[in-house]
């Protein structure tokens, strides 16, 4: 589900935030990829040099920024913090289950092993 969260970002939010008239901005919304593995949308300069909401901020702020672009900006804010959320859920709730499953495997293989060291007759009873 968080990869399809993710595809859904790429398919939909990025084109729409980086299409006409959004990459005349002085900002961009952009996928970064994490260490663990997983890909969240975030607000950059197109250089590079600077990323984070306050960019978003900033551009809300601007009296450089059309107003009539304003309420779609708010807009692509909200999904990007929706979808942002949602894919940090997912990949912790299966990051959790995968501990667990682990460590279910390691109780399962303490009790085997101990029950295979276990007479018969005697486990039996």
């Amino acid at each position: 589900m968080r990869d399809e969260l993710i595809a859904l970002a790429q398919r939909q939010v990025l084109p729409q935030a980086c299409g006409h008239p959004f990459h005349l901005l002085p900002v961009e919304l952009a996928q970064q990829t994490t260490g663990a593995g997983t890909t969240f949308l975030r607000w950059r300069k197109h250089d590079r040099s600077a990323m984070g909401v306050a960019l978003w901020q900033e551009l809300m702020a601007s009296p450089s920024t059309p107003v009539n672009l304003l309420h779609d900006l708010h807009e692509i804010e909200l999904q990007r913090v929706m979808l942002n959320m949602q894919i940090s859920l997912l990949h912790t709730l299966g990051r959790q289950a995968q501990e667990c499953a682990s460590k279910a495997a390691q109780a399962d293989n303490t009790y085997l092993r101990r029950l295979a060291s276990v007479p018969a007759a005697v486990r039996d009873r």
